[in-house]
């Protein structure tokens, strides 16, 4: 999938000097939520190798990228919303953080809501598991940010217009 102009973790930065700089280097997200949105943003761009790589799974610690692939093929991200976080500071060892994913999966659109567990090993953040919870064909609120002309670039980060790509649904 190509590389979006602005991020799709949805601080409205410029991709290269949001999570693009985490993905350039893996280890280096300063905040459980600061990873938490780059791996959002990793599942949205296909960058699975990293999604991998800042992971310890306690159910499937030898996950590898092909396995996350597989298992999101058909997944298109569209918007992240963090709704909370607990501890995940630099000076911490764990954080939680609390988030709705909003996804399109064929014609149908669904929103994972999850709260996931980090944990620092070594100085680095990973995800360590989370818990979630899945509605299909929720109605995706859209807000004042999210307002998209048809000629405009599409939300979800393809790098198509919006009215070849999820206006398309």
């Amino acid at each position: 999938m190509p590389i979006p102009v602005n991020c799709p973790c949805g601080t409205g930065s410029p991709y290269e000097m949001c999570c693009g700089m985490y993905h350039n280097n893996p280890g280096t997200a300063p905040t459980a939520e600061t990873l938490m949105r780059s791996r959002y943003t990793a599942f949205a761009i296909g960058d699975f190798e990293y999604v991998a790589k800042t992971q310890k799974l306690q159910d499937e610690p030898g996950q590898a990228a092909t396995d996350i692939q597989d298992s999101n093929e058909h997944t298109k991200w569209i918007k992240l919303e963090v709704n909370a976080t607990e501890d995940g500071l630099e000076k911490d060892k764990t954080g939680i953080v609390a988030f709705s994913a909003h996804f399109k999966e064929g014609k149908h659109i669904g929103r994972l809501s999850e709260r996931s567990v980090f944990k620092k090993i070594k100085g680095q953040w990973f995800y360590i598991s989370g818990e979630h919870d899945v509605q299909k064909n929720t109605p995706l609120i859209n807000s004042d940010a999210m307002k998209v002309g048809r000629n405009d670039p599409c939300l979800c980060g393809s790098g198509k217009k919006f009215k070849k790509c999820c206006a398309a649904a």
